[in-house]
């Protein structure tokens, strides 16, 4: 079941990927782009990497799709009363998702605090058995490449894909900003 589950999914992020190529306004290539870092999301913990599923989800889709969008809508180049409206819209758009950002992010513990979660259970075991293990001197090095190499994959793939995609955009509106 895992695998078909995974193959819908695959499916369904390059379609997304190739609707997000082929959509003419900004506004939709941000939406489009949002549920292709969400499919991504899903992806991630469909293969047991729910830490990164879901700092995909709300860094990739959430976060990154509300600066996008509100960007697009600030930047509009026909300068219009709906614009203008959309300068003030995003103005308290941006101020809720800092605000709950630092809200979210109140509740961690000190970096570096040697009782904080992350640094109970498996996280002391690699870091003793790393160098044993993967003869990587660098316990994040060994972590990142030799432990979680597929999910430090996917995340290259995701970043990769979305600098594609800011590349193609930014092609698309320079190359309608000089036709007449």
């Amino acid at each position: 079941m895992s695998w078909a589950f995974d193959l819908i999914l695959l499916a369904l992020l390059v379609a997304s990927a190739v609707v997000a190529l082929r959509v003419r306004q900004l506004v939709a290539t941000v939406a489009v782009l949002a549920v292709y870092s969400l499919l991504s999301a899903l992806l991630f913990a469909n293969m047991g990497a729910v830490d990164v599923a879901y700092v995909e989800a709300v860094l990739g889709s959430a976060l990154s799709g509300v600066l996008m969008l509100v960007a697009v809508l600030i930047t509009d180049n026909v300068r219009t009363s709906r614009s203008s409206r959309a300068q003030w819209f995003a103005i308290p758009v941006v101020t809720a998702v800092v605000v709950l950002l630092m809200i979210g992010t109140s509740g961690l513990p000190d970096r570096g605090d040697p009782n904080a979660p992350a640094m109970e259970g498996v996280a002391a075991d690699y870091v003793e058995r790393s160098l044993a293990d993967t003869d990587t001197p660098n316990p994040v090095t060994s972590i990142l490449a030799d432990y979680r190499g597929t999910d430090t994959m996917g995340e290259t793939a995701v970043v990769f894909t979305a600098a594609l995609a800011v590349g193609l955009i930014l092609r698309r509106g320079l190359r309608q900003a000089t036709t007449p």
